[in-house]
């Protein structure tokens, strides 16, 4: 395969930083602190600050306070009277009770500061405990219920605070992702798909990007989900970490908008529900929170990766029927339910990239300059009848400079006589609708329009010949419907519809343009036994692929059954077994060479989980899976399993339809967030393979680039809080995170053929037989939290990327400056110095 126009660079990361002693890399840390702070807080906070202190001083004095809504998760009414308890994690404190509302509403005032547990049971539902919910000074915790119906007594179904509207259990292989664990775990950036890599089955392909390989598949294979709908890659500086430095078509360098937003969020990573579909190995399902309705709230961050100012409150100044005079909710405890609430909310984030902000201020982080920004609101309201709307965007932009070294004496790589611009843009803007339908139903249907756009120039006084110039475009229309019925206490019913209609128009020399239809109708019978210790999912997910041109038009259908069973075999205890079909729709820069059909996969896993302690679980699956109808490229010797990036400008002209297979084992250990601490220690092993044909025998499988044979995660972290008087808490927490995996794999590189192209050229023929050496990172957070009194908090962290300097290898590349065959390096240490306040 040759890499046309290959300038080797990684555009996302700054300079990897080197350092000969430690001490001299803690006071560089110490010394990038102080300038930061000092700088910013004199030329760009002056103004702001007093802006700031006018805001803290107009704030009405209020106690910390924890409130929410329990529903009903058939139809969306209020779970009156039920009983909601509040355990202080750090223990110590006695349990405060009290009972819901008629409205389904409660209220916990005048609490102290950090993580609770919050339990719930109401007569008819099943009990539920959500943990590490995080009470901080000057902000709400608000959260929204979903209680599940049922005739049996059962134990309690333990989930994450940021996930009380998902499904609990979870389905097999769903990677919960909250808000809490992005501000928790080391070096996330507020990213979840970098939070995701903490778990097992995820490899972070390249350490300063968010590309994820999960379970063996190439990154090309997750898709995006907002709010219940199909979007384009989501991400800003999408060419980040890719070998021929263009977008990739699922990844980036950061998430277009911050973790802060994110609510009810996963990763589905192994069997989905038959509501899911349109990627082989994962779906990042990600929604929108709802602001706050009852006081208005602020948040500043500011740090390497970016200023980061958010506000939420009432849209309106209308009240709620629940808002005014004190509710005749029950009293437990001493505590009495009461909500002073209005209908409507809005939620809004703008993040300022500060590597260009402090590249103007004098400090340096290599040759590229790197700037990016983004604005996403959200805004929900609540309609006559009951039912919910909410509207919603997002628009980011980025770019990347890198300027050709003028001085001949700087000249170290062929990239140095380069001007290399890159420059996206993403919007997308979306409005969603949920309403209950009797006392057993309840229909959601959303609608969004995304686009990216991006462009690559690449030009050289020197190589006049080797300059390029890349324009890719890509929109989607997508509506999705989604409708649930119970039917009796036994049986649930979901019906459903997503429809996106995709443009794409890619010039490189060549112009590729193409638009196609998908549609996705599904439908999932679920039955519970009685006593609830058996669950069977029976489903049918549709795909119908329409592709076409001026020149020829083709349709494609698969029908993929889906089949989930679990049992509870002992108290605590779970066996759980999936199967499926699953169907994709080839990189769309293909669909221009007649590659037009679905690739297939089918899927099968056992799974086992063990609660046994409170906040411990303990996790196995057994899984594997086969692809089949994945183009193999003949004059390429290239397979597209083993692709992630926008590939413009090559003869893709003859292929085979090539499979996969991939199989694997995983485990893990995790203990929520309690008494101060907490751990997630998890391992994989398994073996990604493809071949040339779609008879193989066994000696034709071949190693794909994704088979990187095992990967162990240990995150783990530390607080300790200090109650200075009533209302003053400060908290320290040290949290690590420690990765070790398996190289990457690369095709030999044919060096004779790359002097005579000038470029990198590589040879497929025999797989992906090299391997890198194995990656290790070890991670750290320190941050020092303080809570003041009612009105505010504030956070200082210092994270480090990379504490012991690991030199990683990215890849190796033919420079034809240097006539050599060359090593890329991940990323160095990184620090990132932050500070954060809410009020």
């Amino acid at each position: 395969m040759t890499i046309a126009n290959h300038v080797c660079a990684l555009p996302c990361n700054v300079k990897p930083i080197r350092f000969s002693k430690p001490y001299r890399f803690a006071r560089q840390i110490l010394s990038l602190a102080l300038l930061f702070t000092r700088r910013f807080t004199r030329r760009s906070l002056g103004v702001g600050g007093s802006v700031i202190g006018l805001l803290l001083l107009s704030l009405l004095s209020q106690a910390q306070t924890l409130r929410g809504t329990l529903r009903d998760a058939d139809n969306g009414d209020a779970v009156t009277g039920a009983t909601v308890t509040l355990r202080f994690s750090l223990g110590g404190a006695v349990p405060i009770s009290l009972a819901s509302t008629p409205t389904g509403e409660f209220v916990f005032e005048k609490i102290r500061a950090g993580y609770y547990s919050v339990e719930i049971m109401a007569q008819g539902f099943e009990n539920q405990t959500i943990a590490e919910v995080n009470v901080t000074a000057g902000k709400e915790q608000v959260l929204d219920i979903a209680l599940r119906r049922t005739t049996a007594q059962l134990a309690e179904v333990t989930i994450l605070a940021a996930q009380p509207g998902r499904r609990a259990p979870l389905p097999l292989g769903e990677i919960p992702l909250t808000r809490d664990q992005t501000q928790r775990f080391p070096a996330m950036y507020f990213d979840p798909a970098r939070l995701a890599a903490a778990y097992p089955g995820v490899a972070q392909v390249d350490d300063g990007t968010n590309m994820l390989s999960i379970r063996g598949n190439s990154p090309s294979s997750v898709g995006w989900r907002l709010e219940g709908v199909d979007i384009v890659n989501p991400n800003h500086l999408p060419n980040a970490g890719t070998f021929s430095d263009r977008p990739a078509a699922a990844s980036g360098g950061i998430l277009m908008f911050s973790a802060q937003l994110l609510d009810n969020s996963s990763l589905l990573s192994g069997p989905m529900p038959a509501g899911y579909g349109g990627a082989l190995g994962g779906i990042m399902d990600m929604n929108l929170r709802r602001g706050n309705n009852r006081q208005h709230e602020f948040t500043a961050q500011a740090g390497l990766i970016g200023l980061d100012l958010a506000a939420e409150g009432p849209l309106f100044g209308r009240k709620s029927p629940s808002s005014g005079e004190p509710s005749a909710g029950k009293t437990v405890n001493g505590q009495q339910s009461t909500v002073n609430g209005q209908k409507s909310s809005y939620l809004v984030n703008y993040r300022y990239s500060t590597v260009g902000l402090l590249g103007q201020l004098g400090v340096s982080f290599g040759d590229e300059q790197i700037n990016f920004q983004d604005l996403s609101f959200s805004l929900n309201m609540e309609g006559k009848r009951g039912g919910r709307w909410s509207l919603f965007g997002l628009a980011g932009f980025s770019e990347n400079t890198f300027k050709y070294k003028k001085d001949s004496t700087e000249i170290k790589a062929y990239k140095d006589f380069f001007d290399i611009d890159f420059e996206s843009k993403t919007g997308v803007l979306g409005a969603s609708n949920w309403l209950s339908f009797g006392k057993n139903a309840w229909v959601k249907t959303t609608v969004a329009i995304s686009q990216q756009l991006t462009d690559r120039s690449s030009h050289s006084f020197t190589f006049t010949d080797r300059s390029s110039l890349d324009d890719i475009e890509e929109s989607k229309i997508s509506a999705s419907s989604t409708y649930s019925q119970r039917i009796s206490q036994k049986y649930r019913l979901q019906v459903g519809v997503l429809v996106t209609t995709q443009k794409y128009n890619g010039v490189s020399g060549i112009v590729h343009a193409q638009e196609c239809l998908l549609a996705q109708p599904w439908t999932q019978l679920s039955w519970q036994s009685r006593n609830q210790k058996n669950t069977t999912s029976l489903g049918l997910h549709t795909m119908i692929f329409d592709v076409g041109n001026d020149y020829y038009s083709k349709t494609d259908f698969s029908l993929e059954p889906r089949f989930l069973f679990s049992r509870k075999i002992a108290e605590n205890h779970r066996l759980s077994f999936s199967a499926g079909g699953y169907s994709q729709v080839p990189s769309p820069w293909l669909l221009d060479y007649r590659v037009n059909e679905l690739l297939r996969s089918g899927k099968m896993e056992m799974a086992y989980s063990w609660n046994f302690a409170p906040f411990w679980q303990f996790k196995t699956a057994l899984y594997r899976q086969r692809i089949n109808n994945a183009p193999y490229f003949v004059n390429e010797h290239f397979a597209l399993l083993n692709d992630s990036e926008f590939n413009l400008g090559n003869d893709f002209s003859s292929y085979n339809t090539a499979r996969g297979f991939n199989r694997g084992i995983e485990a893990s250990v995790e203990r929520n967030l309690s008494n101060g601490w907490f751990m997630l220690i998890n391992g994989s092993l398994f073996g990604s393979k493809f071949s040339k044909t779609s008879s193989p025998s066994e000696t034709d499988w071949l190693s794909t680039r994704w088979d990187i044979g095992h990967i162990a995660n240990t995150t783990f972290g530390k607080e300790w809080q200090r109650e200075k008087r009533p209302g003053k808490e400060r908290t320290i927490g040290l949290n690590a995170r420690i990765v070790w995996a398996g190289g990457v794999r690369e095709a030999e590189i044919n060096r004779d053929a790359s002097v005579l192209a000038n470029t990198t050229v590589v040879d497929e023929r025999i797989g992906y037989s090299r391997q890198y050496p194995d990656y290790f990172r070890l991670d750290l957070r320190v941050y020092w939290r303080k809570n003041l009194g009612n009105r505010r908090n504030s956070t200082f962290a210092l994270d480090i990327q990379n504490l012991t300097a690991q030199q990683n290898l990215a890849y190796h590349y033919y420079d034809p400056y240097t006539g050599q065959i060359e090593n890329k390096y991940q990323l160095g240490p990184i620090p990132n110095f932050s500070w954060r306040v809410e009020f």
